[in-house]
């Protein structure tokens, strides 16, 4: 699962509760950048700063731009030269973690803070991509590497530290597939990975190591993609009654929804923060993509 084919497609044993149909317990606020085809938001930090990216036109050719949304308006970010150029989430220091494909097809993960430029590349990787950080500028993502005997390249999750590097690993039962998504201050990683049958599992790696497989009961696809310091995590998973990728927070062992009106075709819940505000997008009965922002309600 490469960084730019999002649209295409610790804990104790957790209580193993089905997922509600409908959403409740939030307020939603759609998130939309104007002219944009689509928005993404995929990073919010306690002070609400919300970062992602969009799908901006450029004559015949569709480019993904990065956005900053604060206090009620978009932030102009200038990104001219690489192709795909996204904003996958900021900390409370307002350091970043981006991705850029350029047009002659290089690839480049980065840490951005205090103006200061860090490119994250594992030794002998073919790609490597950033999605999360925590206020400490511990960085999670995954990178890709060995083909297997079919060609398919590897895809391995990693943590960066700014003073021991990388430490890479993949998931207990992985086939090839391993991406950590989210991070907290406690340095617990949330992601997901693929088995030898295709299935796709959600997992809680804790910072000695210890892995934990967390699966939505009966569904064949569970994606865990942001945790706050509490614990509280995000993500999605499938729906095995109508196949729909739906939305969901897990806390205190139960799973509850975050669908948002108007998500017919699918719920990403990205990020969640201590105070259980979550961004993320959705897909409309027409099939386009709209970013959210969910508050609990009062």
């Amino acid at each position: 699962m490469g960084h730019f084919d999002r649209l295409a497609v610790v804990l104790a044993l957790l209580c193993c509760a089905a997922v509600p149909a409908a959403a409740a317990g939030f307020d939603f606020t759609a998130l939309h950048v104007e002219g944009g085809l689509s928005t993404q938001p995929t990073g919010i930090n306690a002070g609400g700063v919300v970062v992602g990216s969009y799908q901006q036109p450029q004559g015949r050719s569709v480019l993904l731009r990065p956005f900053i949304y604060e206090n009620g308006r978009y932030v102009p970010v200038k990104s001219v030269e690489p192709a795909t150029h996204s904003f996958d989430d900021i900390n409370d220091a307002r350091h970043l973690v981006t991705n850029v494909m350029h047009r002659d097809l290089r690839t480049e993960a980065a840490l951005v803070a205090d103006g200061q430029k860090t490119v994250l590349a594992v030794a002998g990787a073919k790609t490597t991509a950033a999605y999360a950080l925590n206020n400490a500028d511990t960085v999670v993502g995954s990178y890709d590497h060995d083909p297997n005997p079919f060609g398919i390249l590897t895809t391995s999750g990693f943590l960066w530290h700014r003073s021991g590097g990388f430490t890479t690993f993949d998931a207990p039962g992985s086939a090839g597939l391993t991406v950590a998504w989210g991070i907290n201050a406690n340095e617990v990683v949330v992601g997901v990975y693929a088995d030898a049958n295709s299935v796709y599992h959600g997992f809680v790696r804790a910072a000695d190591g210890t892995v934990t497989t967390v699966d939505v009961p009966g569904s064949p696809y569970t994606q865990l993609m942001g945790i706050n310091t509490r614990g509280d995590i995000v993500g999605f998973y499938q729906d095995p009654a109508d196949f729909v990728l739906k939305g969901f927070v897990l806390r205190g062992g139960q799973f509850e929804p975050i669908v948002p009106p108007g998500a017919s075709f699918g719920s990403y819940p990205y990020r969640i923060t201590d105070d259980g505000r979550v961004v993320g997008w959705m897909i409309d009965e027409q099939g386009l993509v709209h970013g959210f922002l969910a508050t609990p309600a009062p």
